[in-house]
């Protein structure tokens, strides 16, 4: 969203900075949010990397807020924005994966690029795997987006400022047939980010992520699957959880539910091809309480396209939509 920041003169550039940099009033959430977080699990945690023997892309956009207007009439709209494109192959006991992050929050934008590499140990009838990201962070603030009440003012910093650091990641997951669950540690070493600030810090801090969920079969046509995501910056915790159904193998409707700003999120989606390896995805999110202020509603995209796995000189193996997840 926009942001307008109005300051008297240079003796507050440093309060300045510190609340710009600093205040998670003003940017929310460090990591970008996804509603369709259990089809997008790369993001969330390495050791997803080839998990479930396919390979995928993923391409997903979302626009939080939408039709949000921020008080600053140079920028176009003010509803945050993200993308994302990932990449994940299984390759015998082995899984890599990339992605590449672009997520819009007025002045500020993030990118986040990471390789991500796990590998799989087979364990009481599903597998365990273990993996590791690493990558850049950037950050950047165009400072033409905020609005000062001296412009002319010279220790006021002008055009777009910004800053790359690594980032590192690790986790786990454990899947079968019958359910799966992650957990995963974000940001490792903490990245600080100056931005043309000599004194003010914004260090992206440590994130902990729990997901999870449940695969229940309700007859030959119907799946059942409870998710849940809890993530934690240690000073804060978040969770939303829900379930989704799928009906034979190609239509699916859900609904979770997300303890920040009470939101219920709708999503569905069908796979366009019969081999299932094409789906889109969509979600919708409702605002019931919490901030008001904000535009009641939020929308994501997601179109995925599936490969069968690399077989190594072996016949590939068909699988059948019954059992195709």
């Amino acid at each position: 969203m926009t942001l307008t920041f109005i300051f008297r003169n240079g003796r507050y550039r440093k309060l300045l900075a510190i609340f710009l940099l600093a205040s998670p009033g003003v940017f929310a959430q460090k990591d970008a949010q996804f509603s369709l977080f259990s089809l997008n699990q790369l993001y969330l945690n390495p050791a997803a990397a080839g998990a479930d023997g396919l390979t995928k892309f993923h391409v997903i956009h979302r626009t939080q807020y939408a039709g949000y207007q921020g008080t600053n009439v140079d920028d176009a709209g003010g509803a945050l924005s993200t993308q994302l494109f990932s990449f994940s192959m299984p390759l015998k006991n082995f899984g890599i994966g990339f992605y590449a992050l672009n997520d819009k929050s007025g002045p500020r934008n993030d990118q986040d690029f990471k390789i991500s590499a796990a590998y799989k140990i087979p364990m009481a009838g599903g597998n365990l795997q273990v993996g590791a990201s690493g990558g850049l962070f950037r950050q950047s603030i165009d400072y033409g987006k905020l609005r000062a009440r001296d412009p002319d003012d010279p220790l006021i910093q002008t055009g777009v400022i910004s800053q790359i650091n690594p980032d590192f990641a690790v986790g786990a997951r454990y899947e079968n047939d019958a359910f799966y669950a992650g957990v995963s540690l974000n940001h490792l070493l903490k990245p600080k980010y100056q931005l043309g600030s000599e004194t003010a810090t914004n260090p992206l801090p440590r994130t902990l992520y729990f997901n999870a969920g449940v695969n229940i079969e309700l007859g030959y046509l119907l799946d059942v699957q409870p998710i849940v995501l809890v993530k934690s910056d240690i000073s804060t915790i978040s969770a939303e959880g829900g379930a989704t159904i799928t009906y034979n193998k190609r239509y699916w409707i859900g609904g979770t539910y997300r303890q920040q700003d009470t939101y219920f999120i709708i999503m569905g989606g069908v796979y366009l091809l019969p081999d299932q390896s094409l789906r889109l995805s969509g979600a919708y999110d409702l605002v019931l309480g919490g901030n008001r202020t904000k535009a009641p509603s939020s929308f994501e995209v997601l179109l995925s396209y599936a490969l069968p796995s690399p077989q190594f000189g072996k016949k590939a193996i068909i699988r059948t939509p019954r059992f195709r997840f």
